[in-house]
């Protein structure tokens, strides 16, 4: 390996270490508590090294959301089938989200970055698309359309507006991890978050299903 190469693979090891401690305190502390200053000496460097990295910090917070975001998108994308209803499509998106909680905790990271990021997402979506984060964009119109599948297959009640709900379903996931996450890291018991939100996504789920759906579809496996 020459000079070159062993130069940019140690930026890109470092890259990855202040990303990882950077995950790491947002999920102790909290997007607003976390400081450049404080993500530099935790990652042993100067201030100004880390900001060879990252320009600041709404530029760190975009690339941990990216990262983040991207995941659960292709995660949820692997598990639809192109033959599922809406109504089994939306329930594979919310056994996907309850896997994923259950697997780590980088769904608190990634929505306390996006509020970080864009408060005002999704309420004023239509109003500021130009601005708005790609992956956040692209989370929303992935509920929008299963929903819209759903409405025209009749798996859904007929009186769902896809878009007016995925904003509420957004709305509502994203409550949920904002007030989990105002919680100490110690307080956070995994198993009732899971079933709290299990709970809650099954009620969204009757909300919305047709009367002659298959009600095995109404309940979400505890993640």
């Amino acid at each position: 390996m020459g000079i070159y190469e062993r130069k940019e693979r140690e930026k890109n090891e470092r890259r990855a270490l202040i990303l990882d401690m950077a995950r790491r305190l947002i999920l102790e502390r909290g997007v607003d508590s976390v400081s450049m200053q404080e993500l530099a000496n935790a990652c042993e460097l100067s201030k100004g090294a880390l900001y060879l990295y990252f320009d600041n910090k709404e530029a760190l917070l975009a690339e941990i959301f990216h990262e983040a975001a991207s995941a659960f998108i292709g995660y949820v994308h692997e598990r639809i089938r192109p033959e599922d209803t809406g109504l089994q499509a939306i329930h594979r998106l919310w056994s996907s989200y309850l896997e994923l909680f259950g697997q780590s905790s980088d769904i608190i990271v990634l929505f306390g970055v996006k509020n970080a990021l864009a408060p005002e997402y999704p309420w004023k979506a239509e109003a500021d698309s130009g601005d708005a984060i790609p992956e956040t964009a692209a989370m929303l119109g992935l509920i929008a359309d299963i929903l819209a599948k759903g409405v025209a297959d009749g798996s859904l009640d007929p009186a769902v507006v896809p878009d007016r709900v995925a904003h509420s379903i957004m709305m509502i996931a994203g409550g949920i991890v904002e007030n989990i996450a105002r919680l100490p890291v110690q307080m956070r018991n995994h198993t009732l978050i899971l079933e709290e939100m299990k709970t809650t996504f099954e009620i969204v789920l009757r909300g919305i299903a047709s009367r002659t759906c298959d009600p095995g579809l109404l309940n979400l496996s505890g993640g």
